[in-house]
């Protein structure tokens, strides 16, 4: 799954532009320092929050159906692990279980689940990406999995990498007076600390064709 969380980085670099300009030489080839952006869990949240309902790519053998993060009230990030509290909704649903060797089908229909779910995060430093494996808390409405006609939508969620969409960050063409400027943020870390997302990135700047 692509989730667009990148975008809030844009205005923050623009932000930085002219610091980047004067401090990195166009075509200047010596070693250049990371430059570190801070998204506050706060800012991350405001961030989801402008693009709900966010449509999760769910389809499994266990489950189909349309499956949306409808809300999400509160997020809190530790441990590269952001925790995310919020409301999943499901349309059409069909949950496909096994009894007796035999495979049945049990049509959920809508549903609408309160969640409380850690996402670990992870950087891939080859694939310049962004992994998240979200990971359900047991909640009262699946404390009995034997028995809750939602635990096919929790498996079907839950221990898969998502992809984060950071394409945002990989090239910003920018005027600056008469001359155009293509900045190209490359993604080198990124981690959490103190209840915030860090973004590591290597600025590389040069004249667009």
């Amino acid at each position: 799954m692509h989730i667009s969380l990148a975008r809030s980085v844009i205005c923050l670099i623009i932000v930085l532009l002219p610091a980047l300009l004067t401090t990195n030489a166009i075509g200047d080839n010596t070693k250049q320092q990371p430059v570190v952006l801070s998204l506050p869990a706060e800012t991350v949240l405001t961030s989801i929050q402008k693009l709900l309902p966010l449509e999760v790519p769910s389809q499994s053998r266990q489950l189909q159906g349309d499956i949306t993060v409808e809300s999400v009230e509160r997020l809190v990030i530790h441990d590269n692990i952001i925790t995310v509290h919020g409301v999943l909704f499901g349309r059409n649903l069909v949950a496909t279980t096994n009894f007796g060797g035999q495979d049945i089908q049990l049509r959920l229909g809508e549903v609408r689940l309160p969640m409380i779910c850690d996402l670990q995060t992870r950087f891939d430093a080859v694939r310049k990406k962004l992994l998240l494996t979200p990971h359900f808390r047991q909640t009262a409405h699946i404390a009995d999995e034997s028995q809750d006609p939602l635990t096919p939508l929790i498996n079907a969620l839950s221990a898969r990498e998502y992809v984060v969409d950071l394409d945002a960050l990989e090239a910003i063409d920018l005027k600056v007076g008469a001359q155009s400027i293509l900045l190209v943020m490359e993604p080198i870390n990124i981690s959490t600390l103190n209840d915030t997302l860090v973004f590591h990135l290597l600025p590389r700047v040069s004249k667009a064709q």
